[in-house]
């Protein structure tokens, strides 16, 4: 499944913000915005409209109290995506750089905390495995055709999908092949190992088969902000050697290469289908934007260091969107289109803003506003210092893969009817209505 090896990743804070077109305050957990004033979160009669379950009312509308999540998963690519001449520059709006981060879902102008998990009083209790029924969700799922093409056959498996949090706004999704493997395993709530005062969430893959994602129980709205304080990765270091892992291990089913090249998790990231813990190649397909780390040995890509772009597999962080007009290939899925050195990289080149420090904690959050996602990282780099990393793309006029949503027509340039000739043409690439909804 993932190549994740025997690690693990914290996660301190986990929030969704909506937006405010009054100027922003920063309300408490519970309460939203409004008028300029924090006032308590409620259902019932908003304005004109009555708001249900589920629903807050922030301003005179009700909104649908719909969560966020973050969580491991496998590294980038199986092999480098190719390198395509590029189709133009993306069109962004001017990234800014500097100082540390707010609290997840605090302090952000423009946006009301909706919902938000700090992890001190969260019972994940004692889910039990069920037989993996192995969904069908495209092409590219564990049992589609592409698999089926090669004669490869999903192992026997077990999944735990269990909501968590208020009004059950979060769900742990984990895969194992081990069904007699205790839950706390895989997601625990532990000691901040900064301050033990704190509570915090361990996601962890003791088999490199195994795999842990936190996600929303319901799609994002059409305007939000996620956001997240994770850090303490222990998924390798990028260097020659086991990166992490006891070593032989392989890919299999899905490949027979070597597993131990690669090891890496996702920190966020936005996808157009419900997400859990499939094989690589069905992620490479369904990203939209991305910030995510992939340790491995030897560098198919390049860590900005404040000065030049270094080829180095060394905990890299990575910003980077899908580029829809790009040559999309059937493991890699599209090109990248990064976010390094200050600016967004041509396509297909796979540049990383900087490098992580594993002792650290992280503030990461993805908004998104129109057509327009804005990625954000913060925290102490090995290159940057203490640094803010945040940078905007118009994902319609950079055709970001997949964009739109399901009601929403995409710009005539990023319609793609193209198929893969292994898929047959039953299976287009990007047709009008391939946006999906929006998931993390």
């Amino acid at each position: 499944m993932k190549r994740t090896g025997t690690r693990l990743v914290l996660a301190a804070a986990i929030a969704l913000g909506a937006a405010c077109n009054k100027p922003s305050v920063a309300c408490r957990p519970g309460e939203v915005e409004r008028e300029g004033a924090c006032v308590k979160a409620q259902t019932g009669l908003c304005g004109e409209v009555a708001c249900g379950p589920g629903e807050s009312c922030v301003g005179d509308a009700c909104v649908p109290a719909i969560p966020t999540g973050a969580g491991d998963a496998g590294p980038e690519p199986d092999a480098a995506p190719s390198d395509p001449a590029a189709p133009g520059d993306p069109a962004v709006t001017k990234p800014d750089a500097g100082g540390p981060a707010e609290d997840p879902g605090t302090g952000a102008p423009g946006w009301v905390t909706v919902y938000e998990e700090r992890f001190d009083s969260a019972d994940l209790g004692s889910p039990a495995w069920v037989p993996d029924t192995v969904p069908d969700d495209g092409p590219f799922s564990d049992h589609g055709v592409f698999f089926q093409d090669r004669g490869v056959e999903p192992p026997v498996a077990w999944r735990i999908s269990h909501p968590f949090g208020e009004q059950s706004w979060l769900t742990l999704e984990s895969y194992t092949r081990e069904g007699s493997a205790p839950f706390s395993r895989f997601a625990a709530v532990v000691a901040d190992p900064a301050d033990s005062a704190n509570s915090v969430l361990r996601i962890a893959s003791a088999q490199h088969t195994d795999a842990t994602v936190v996600r929303p129980s319901q799609p994002l709205p059409q305007t939000y902000r996620v956001s997240l304080r994770v850090g303490f990765p222990d998924f390798g270091d990028g260097r020659e050697g086991l990166n992490g892992y006891d070593g032989g291990e392989t890919a299999e089913p899905w490949s027979t290469a070597d597993a131990t090249s690669q090891n890496g998790f996702y920190w966020l990231a936005i996808l157009d289908a419900q997400p859990r813990p499939h094989n690589n190649v069905w992620i490479h397909h369904h990203r939209k934007v991305v910030v995510d780390s992939d340790n491995h040995y030897p560098a198919w890509m390049e860590i900005f260091d404040g000065s030049r772009f270094v080829a180095s597999g060394e905990n890299p962080v990575m910003m980077f969107a899908l580029d829809g007009r790009g040559d999309s290939q059937l493991t890699s899925g599209n090109p990248f289109l990064s976010y390094s050195g200050g600016s967004w990289q041509p396509s297909g080149k796979i540049r990383a803003v900087d490098s992580y420090l594993p002792g650290e904690w992280y503030e990461v959050a993805i908004e998104r506003r129109d057509a327009t996602f804005t990625l954000e990282v913060s925290g102490r780099f090995r290159h940057g210092g203490r640094q803010t990393y945040r940078a905007s793309i118009d994902a319609a006029a950079s055709c970001v893969w997949h964009y739109n949503r399901p009601s929403d027509t995409p710009a005539e340039q990023c319609v793609d009817n193209g198929f893969f000739p292994n898929l047959g043409a039953h299976h287009p690439r990007g047709p009008p209505g391939a946006g999906g909804e929006g998931w993390v």
